[in-house]
């Protein structure tokens, strides 16, 4: 029997790589989630690079449809050698400003989908064994009240694997978690990286139980100095916008420094000295909804655009 893997929330970002990390390593593939087209157009590309690819459409928050899914990748592989739970909702709200269906249906996936994964997997494994992986993330390790219920998800899993190592390792099942800690595009170094622990996670000898992508050693603090001109007519407007950031930047987790300076030979010139503890952060900052809605109205207000140079600190000799 073939080695093979059904990855549940799959989509452009980890779960392709995933897929296409574990598929070059000879392995075959389940693609799993809510969305059949994509599915399929995700298929077709694995199978054009000469995976061996299978769709298997079902919602996770759903147990029997699950559970249904699960036997029917069964099936086509003659049998799983890994279950990978990978969704999520990427919502960037704070609890209070969500409804009640947003709260109820994100939890439905971030947290109530990943049980039932981790579930499903264990029966059907049983007493011949598996592996069973989850993506975490940052967030649930350090939170923050922007990412709620994201953040909250991500911590409950977590939880849920650090708990089960031990009781699922005398069944013979394997169970791991890769925190990512910073945002992966599709099609990106970090996806790849990301798919690369998983790989480790799922065949490697490393009894741990979690692995952090990216390394804390590899995370290292970022400056960014960024110089906005402004039109003359905008320049007072575009110092009031950023004048109002600095305290709720400053008030992020990532956040080690933010000052704002003004040019001294060109009054429509203003030039932000930034300190971050990683990229990851200032990712994360970019995403705030209010860095977003100053940058909205960026056209209107710069005369060319923004200009960053982006630095690494290097410490002095010792």
């Amino acid at each position: 029997m073939s080695n093979s893997i059904m990855i549940i929330g799959a989509g452009p970002g980890i779960g392709q790589a995933v897929a296409q990390k574990f598929g070059r390593e000879g392995w075959q593939i389940v693609l799993t989630g809510r969305n059949a087209g994509r599915l399929a157009a995700l298929t077709a590309d694995l199978t054009a690079e000469g995976i061996t690819a299978h769709a298997v459409a079902a919602d996770a928050t759903d147990p029997t449809a699950l559970r249904a899914a699960i036997a029917e990748a069964e099936a086509l592989t003659g049998g799983l050698t890994a279950i990978h739970y990978n969704a999520g909702v990427v919502r960037n709200q704070d609890l209070f400003s969500m409804t009640d269906v947003e709260i109820a249906s994100d939890l439905a996936i971030d947290v109530t989908a990943g049980f039932n994964t981790i579930r499903a997997a264990t029966a059907l494994f049983g007493a011949r064994g598996g592996t069973i992986l989850v993506t975490g993330g940052g967030l649930g390790v350090h939170p923050s009240a922007d990412w709620a219920v994201l953040g909250a998800g991500k911590a409950a899993l977590r939880n849920m694997v650090q708990g089960l190592v031990n009781p699922l390792a005398e069944q013979n099942i394997r169970i791991r978690i890769a925190t990512v800690a910073t945002l992966v595009a599709p099609g990106s170094a970090e996806a790849r990286a990301a798919a690369d622990v998983f790989w480790q996670l799922a065949t490697g000898d490393d009894s741990n139980w979690e692995a952090v992508y990216p390394p804390t050693e590899a995370v290292k603090p970022l400056v960014l100095i960024a110089r906005l001109t402004a039109r003359p007519e905008t320049a007072e407007l575009l110092g009031e916008g950023l004048r109002a950031l600095i305290a709720p930047t400053l008030a992020e987790d990532g956040a080690v420094a933010y000052a704002l300076h003004r040019d001294n030979d060109d009054p429509n010139v203003w030039v932000l000295v930034e300190r971050w503890r990683s990229r990851a952060d200032l990712d994360a900052h970019f995403a705030q909804p209010y860095t977003r809605a100053l940058m909205d109205q960026f056209p209107a207000l710069l005369a060319k655009d923004m200009e960053l140079s982006f630095a690494t600190e290097i410490p002095a000799q010792g």
